[in-house]
């Protein structure tokens, strides 16, 4: 039997699991009278370290300070009940020596030790806490049979209830509420067949009784879920997919089933099988021509869209931003000029005003039709600016 050492800084579990590792060690060394719990003592100090020892030491040592004080005193007033009244000195010396006659730890002192450990290092009202859960929260795990569950709760109800504080085997549930939370723990429809079996489990006299019981119903679940499994692996699913894009309703999507199957050749699309390997698969060779095909259609639409963007003109990458804004500010500003020249014209000729040669606006339209067969292709090679003669005037920014 292997023993840890006990620091303080242990889990729960680990605390309950010493010591019940220490009570254990002490019906092995059949250690069963008073006498031999000095030595024991000693072995168990060893063990403790940190606040466990303390704890465990301070709480040892009160109590068998008090209990040989008490046995001392009732032990001199015994014997001095028949004798004249002592003096003081003489009343001290008979009580020191039975104080030293009595032994230095007993059981009941190692016991306290134990408690202490547990209140020192367990959570506060840890066996409340406990009880509240097993009756409220505490269910049998999907993994866990009904007899490994029974297993649990009466390992935890018989061996680790009764180690929290206080020390006692009161800690323990009764079977009857142990019972009924096991019954309330198993699934929903658990119960349900055990009422279609007419089976009422709030009566079983034991433990064996309830888990016959109960075990009926998990094997019939069991057996339910094996025809189920069966039944769905001998029918092959059926992908259900759209048609592909190349219009002959072929499906490319992978077969799920088909690993599993058996054959000496493997297909990462149809998997193991005695036909193809993945290179020679029609399928797999259809989805790479559909992806080269997409691919390429794809750099030409790129292509085509830059093209339409441009309105399938070239323009000189060499010329900036900012003269290109310049050439369109002046052709703006230009045809700005000639609307309103326009209008002027237009409103004089309808109130049949002649233009006098000195009015700004004769020299406007005059400016206006000097500029009108004026090549400004000439202006932007003045100004350094390189012009394909396929190009329009009017360039957008």
């Amino acid at each position: 039997m292997s023993l840890n050492h006990l620091t303080g800084t242990e889990t729960t579990q680990e605390v309950i699991t010493f010591i019940a590792r220490v009570r254990e060690l002490k019906a092995g060394l059949g250690i069963t009278e008073d006498e031999q719990m000095a030595q024991f003592h000693t072995t168990v100090l060893t063990l403790l370290h940190g606040s466990a020892k303390e704890a465990y030491q301070v709480a040892v040592s009160d109590t068998a300070e008090t209990r040989r004080q008490t046995e001392a005193e009732e032990a001199t007033v015994e014997f001095f009940a028949d004798l004249d009244k002592p003096t003081a000195l003489v009343r001290f010396n008979r009580k020191r020596m039975l104080y030293n006659e009595t032994l230095e730890i007993i059981n009941d002192d190692f016991e306290t030790g134990l408690n202490a450990i547990c209140d020192q290092l367990l959570p506060f009202q840890a066996l409340i806490k406990v009880k509240r859960y097993l009756r409220r929260h505490c269910h049998k795990p999907a993994n866990m049979t009904i007899r490994q569950y029974v297993s649990c709760i009466r390992k935890i109800n018989e061996h680790e209830l009764p180690l929290l504080v206080p020390m006692s085997p009161d800690n323990q549930l009764p079977f009857d509420e142990v019972k009924e939370l096991l019954f309330y723990g198993i699934p929903n429809r658990y119960r349900k067949k055990l009422q279609e079996m007419d089976v009422d489990m709030t009566n079983c006299p034991n433990y064996a009784t309830f888990i016959q019981c109960a075990e009926r119903v998990e094997e019939a679940e069991r057996m339910d879920s094996n025809s189920n499994t069966s039944s769905s692996t001998s029918v092959p699913k059926k992908n259900k997919s759209s048609k592909s894009s190349n219009g002959k309703g072929k499906s490319y999507i992978r077969n799920e089933d088909s690993p599993a199957g058996n054959g000496t050749k493997n297909c990462i699309y149809h998997g193991m099988n005695n036909t193809h390997l993945m290179d020679k698969c029609k399928v797999m060779q259809a989805m790479a021509k559909e992806k080269k095909s997409s691919s390429g259609n794809t750099n030409k639409s790129s292509s085509y869209a830059d093209k339409k963007k441009n309105n399938g003109k070239t323009y000189d990458k060499s010329v900036t931003k900012k003269e290109i804004n310049a050439l369109v500010a002046k052709t703006v500003r230009k045809e700005l000029m000639a609307v309103f020249a326009a209008r002027k014209r237009a409103a004089h000729e309808a109130n049949n005003v002649e233009i006098a040669p000195d009015d700004p606006l004769a020299a406007e339209l005059a400016l206006d039709e000097e500029l009108a067969g004026y090549d400004f292709s000439l202006l932007k090679e003045e100004n350094g600016m390189k012009v394909d003669p396929t190009t329009s005037e009017d360039v957008d920014e």
